[in-house]
């Protein structure tokens, strides 16, 4: 996984949560995600929210550090 909109995807498809639900969780519209997922918005406001809905750190979201890939509830 090369990408953030990679990352995204493949964690959120993890957990299983669909797109409206990872947006709900951000309070973020169902587009946004998709438009993160399409590769149309790069660089995120939001980041630190959804690696947090994601379970996962932020710099692993944003630059694939997989050793980061997790972070302790």
């Amino acid at each position: 996984m090369n990408t953030l909109r990679e990352r995204l995807k493949f964690k959120r498809l993890e957990l299983g949560l669909t797109q409206s639900a990872l947006a709900e969780r951000v309070s973020l519209k169902q587009q946004s995600i998709q438009l993160i997922e399409a590769g149309k918005t790069l660089q995120p406001r939001c980041i630190l929210g959804l690696a947090r809905a994601l379970k996962c750190d932020p710099n692993w979201l944003i630059f694939g550090d997989e050793s980061n890939q997790q972070t302790k509830d």
